[in-house]
């Protein structure tokens, strides 16, 4: 792949020249990892920074009673991982699988502090990005908390949409091997609950599953269950 292509077309490094896409593109490592392999897991010392250059990434993280919960999806152009500083470090990480075959640009701990220091203003993006991750966290959260499953299923479907779908006239075609244990555990439910509430809305018209692909026929449907 050309990465310095790829690199230029993200916000993130848009303020850069040429020259110094460049020399942060020599930082880079293309790595690719298939279906359901993880990438790094909860509790790792310093994975370092990833992009997602083609794929879809779940990011997971088992609470106290062993139950697993999907936190984010990650698709392509988007950026996962953490960094340590020193001492420094999250207190709570997650691990992070691929979902389907994929493929990524990984840059290490050290190396991406590097860049930091040398270019103050991809630390000025981070820093947004990072409060959008938190508050996309802060919505799933405060979804499993306040919205009943219905609803709950619903805004999933309506984020994959958004993210990884395609509009097709008024309805959207999500094409990934998303199984109902991942719509569970992202849902914060039980897969028998999934399975019955999906079977439910595909009786009634509203979507429509197949093996590797989601149709998602009345979206506003669905948007009416979502508090």
């Amino acid at each position: 792949m050309d990465k310095e292509k790829f690199l230029q077309e993200l916000d993130i490094f848009s303020s850069l020249k040429p020259e110094e896409i460049k020399e942060i593109a020599k930082f880079f490592h293309e790595e690719h990892y298939k279906k359901n392999e993880y990438i790094f897991f909860e509790g790792d010392e310093e994975p370092g920074m990833y992009i997602v250059v083609d794929g879809i990434v779940k990011l997971t993280k088992e609470t106290a009673d062993g139950k697993t919960v999907i936190l984010r999806i990650v698709t392509p152009k988007e950026f996962f991982g953490w960094l340590t500083v020193g001492d420094s470090k999250p207190e709570s990480t997650y691990t992070a699988q691929a979902l389907v075959d994929t493929d990524v640009l990984h840059i290490s701990n050290a190396d991406f502090l590097r860049l930091l220091v040398k270019y103050p203003a991809i630390a000025v993006k981070i820093t947004c990005d990072a409060s959008k991750m938190l508050l996309e966290a802060y919505d799933r959260l405060k979804s499993l908390a306040a919205e009943k499953v219905e609803g709950r299923i619903a805004t999933l479907l309506l984020e994959l949409a958004r993210k990884i779908g395609k509009q097709e006239n008024r309805k959207y075609i999500i094409t990934a091997p998303i199984t109902r244990q991942d719509i569970a555990e992202m849902a914060g439910t039980t897969v028998e609950t999934a399975i019955r509430i999906i079977s439910k809305w595909k009786k009634e018209g509203i979507v429509n599953t197949q093996r590797g692909k989601i149709e998602i026929l009345k979206p506003d449907y669905l948007e009416t269950l979502v508090v």
